[in-house]
Formats: C-alpha cells, sequence, structure tokens
C-alpha cells in the first residue's frame, strides 16, 4: 500500500507541470485583462509540432523552440483579434482552440500514412542526495528537467508579479486600464506581451507531455485531454497567483495520477473491469467541478478582464 501511495504522489508531480506551465501563462495573460479559452488547442499544436521536430531531428531543444514558436503565433493571432479589433474574447479563443487541434491533428493524420513518430520521453535526472531521502525523494527530486523548470518558473513568475515594475503594470492594466493609460503605461502593448508569453507557456505545456511523458502523440482531445480547460480552472482557483497555482496544479495532477495508477493495475474497486477505466478517467475532472463548486464564493477576478481597451 505504501509503495502505491509513492507511487500516485511521485507520478503526480510530472502530470500536474503542464497544468501548471498552462495555467501560469494564462495568469499573466487574464491579469492584462485578455481570457485565451485556446489554451487546450494551442496545447495540442505544441504536442504534436514539438514531438515531430524532434523526431525528425533529434534534438529536443528545437522541438521545444518549435512548441514556443507554433504558440506564439497562435498567441499573436488572439491577442490581434481580441486587442486589436475588439473581437470578443471568449469566441475567440474557441476558435483559437479549435484552429490548433484541427492543423495538429490533420497534420498528424497525414504524416502516419508514411511512418508513426515516437521520441524517448525525457529522463528523471536525480538530485544528488536529496533524491535518497525515503519516499520523499522519489517524488520530488528524481523528475525530468521539465518539471523542475516548471516550478521554478512560478516562484519566478510570481516574484515578478508581485515584486517588479512590470507587475505592477500588468496588474494595473487588469485593474483599471484607464488609469493605467493616464500614468504612461500602454495598455495594449502589455496586454499584448501577456497574451503571447501566456499562449508560449502554454506551448511549452503542451510539449511537455510529448517530449516529458508520452513520447507520441495521438490526437489533440486525447493527448491533452482537457488540461487546458483545467488550467482555467487552475487560474480562478489561484486567485489569479501563481504561487498558489501550484497547488491547484498538483490537485489536478493528484486526480490523473490516481486514475492512471488504479487502472495501470487493474483495480476493480470503482466497478467492474470493463467500466472501472472510464469511471477512473472522470476522477480529474470531478475534482475540477468540485474546485469550482467550493471556490465558487470570495474570489475576485481582475475587474477589466473580457473587457477591450479603446484610447479616448
Amino acid at each position: 500500500m505504501v509503495d502505491i501511495i509513492t507511487s500516485i504522489l511521485a507520478a503526480s508531480i510530472p502530470l500536474s507541470m503542464p497544468i501548471l506551465l498552462a495555467a501560469l501563462g494564462e495568469v499573466f495573460a487574464e491579469r492584462s485583462g485578455v481570457i485565451n479559452m485556446g489554451i487546450e488547442g494551442i496545447m495540442g499544436l505544441s504536442a504534436f509540432s514539438s514531438l515531430w521536430v524532434t523526431f525528425t531531428t533529434g534534438s529536443y531543444v528545437l522541438g521545444i523552440l518549435t512548441a514556443l514558436g507554433a504558440a506564439g503565433i497562435l498567441g499573436l493571432l488572439h491577442s490581434f483579434a481580441c486587442i486589436r479589433i475588439g473581437v470578443n474574447q471568449l469566441i475567440m479563443g474557441l476558435l483559437i482552440f479549435t484552429l490548433g487541434n484541427a492543423i495538429a491533428d490533420f497534420s498528424y493524420r497525414r504524416i502516419i500514412s508514411v511512418q508513426v513518430p515516437l521520441v524517448r520521453p525525457l529522463q528523471p535526472i536525480d538530485v544528488p542526495f536529496l533524491s535518497h531521502i525515503p519516499y520523499l525523494g522519489p517524488i520530488l527530486f528524481s523528475q525530468n528537467l521539465l518539471v523542475y523548470f516548471a516550478f521554478a518558473l512560478a516562484f519566478i513568475l510570481g516574484f515578478v508579479l508581485y515584486r517588479t515594475t512590470w507587475g505592477l503594470k500588468i496588474r494595473s492594466v487588469g485593474e483599471n486600464p484607464e488609469a493605467a493609460d493616464s500614468a504612461g503605461i500602454n495598455v495594449n502593448l502589455v496586454r499584448l506581451i501577456c497574451v503571447v508569453f501566456g499562449a508560449m507557456l502554454a506551448g511549452i505545456a503542451g510539449a511537455s507531455l510529448t517530449l516529458g511523458y508520452l513520447g507520441i502523440y495521438n490526437t489533440g482531445d486525447t493527448i491533452v485531454a482537457g488540461r487546458g480547460w483545467i488550467a482555467l480552472v487552475v487560474v480562478i482557483f489561484s486567485s489569479w497567483s501563481p504561487y498558489r497555482a501550484i497547488l491547484g496544479s498538483w490537485i489536478f495532477g493528484l486526480g490523473f495520477s490516481i486514475a492512471f495508477t488504479f487502472i495501470g493495475i487493474g483495480s476493480t474497486f470503482f466497478g467492474n473491469s470493463s467500466s472501472a477505466p472510464y469511471f477512473l478517467q472522470m476522477i480529474p475532472y470531478i475534482f475540477a467541478l468540485a474546485v469550482i463548486v467550493i471556490f465558487r464564493r470570495g474570489i475576485r477576478q481582475p475587474s477589466a478582464l473580457t473587457v477591450p481597451y479603446r484610447r479616448k
């Protein structure tokens, strides 16, 4: 039983990583006043493109850079439509979601008619001494590089948002763009940068699924499996804080870990052998519903979220 618990906790960390990366980027986008409902599609396109480039070149660095580029283009498209033209942010986000997944799935189906791209996922890096701590070591200090990067980035971005002038500009743009403009801040430029940055983090999140965990692509809805939507829930749960996003992401990573672990060992605790996997796969989304219900009160979003700004 102890081994199963340790295995679940150890797996929950890398499973929370894509959610955390996507949520961190969305925190910055929404803090500036723009919501990106297309995270799921951005992650799907990035997952495919990073896998394909890594498979063809053998370079994980080029794969991640490709994911950043693909995500950045979709981020630019979203920011141009919402910030420059004034398209409804929710509708545009859904279009980005559809576009990203459609491009990825179409390209994948064309490619697998010739060959199936596979890569070896990034291997865990054992932190000297710390990885040998009983129980805690395998859980926290024996993960791949992207996991360490994600959690370090959360603290860095928290510092930037709350302790720097740039972070103050972002928060002021999201709360009162008119006052920010009066103070000499280019509101739309700040929003554009935050939206593109958020999309690029979602791109790394997508790449982490294929390069850091699975090593294969299937379809966007299978690979990403709602993690982009869950990242939006994490942003709300965290009250738009990078620090609290760590906890929120881990809760859902734990849900995925519980599901995958019990499916892997063929548990029938949750039903007969044919129905149990379907119930277990519901666990992360049950967690999402529970979080929405429990934490729906007392949460105040940025005042100018989804509100276009036009300089008078």
